[in-house]
């Protein structure tokens, strides 16, 4: 499959699909992009430190990489509060729009005289 053949069968798909797809392409994006920056911190540092800080950073980066499954624990948590936030947002503000429609509807419907 091309990318243009990709792009235009994307674009026929509804459009929540394509905002989803969006934002999984933009966390993995992030994801391989924060771990490449990781890598090279680790690699940077190693190399422009002397031998004896060279322990204590590689002691830091350990507790990093120890503490790392909190911290997706507690992104993960945050992210899905904002979702959900906003799932609640989008369904109230669709109440008031169908409670507008519905009093507009009744003045239009008053029997004429």
């Amino acid at each position: 499959m091309s990318l243009v053949g990709f792009i235009e069968k994307l674009q026929k798909k509804p459009r929540y699909i394509r905002i989803q797809i969006m934002w999984v392409g933009a966390i993995i994006g992030a994801t391989i992009i924060f771990a490449f920056w990781l890598w090279s911190l680790t690699s940077l540092l190693s190399q422009s430190t002397g031998a004896k800080n060279n322990d204590k950073v590689n002691n830091g980066l350990s507790e990093i990489k120890k503490e790392m499954p909190g911290l997706w624990q507690s992104l993960s948590a945050g992210i899905s509060s904002v979702i959900q936030t906003a799932k609640e947002d989008l369904d109230d503000s669709s109440f008031e729009l169908k409670a507008g429609q519905e009093s507009q509807a009744t003045v239009e419907r008053l029997p004429i005289e």
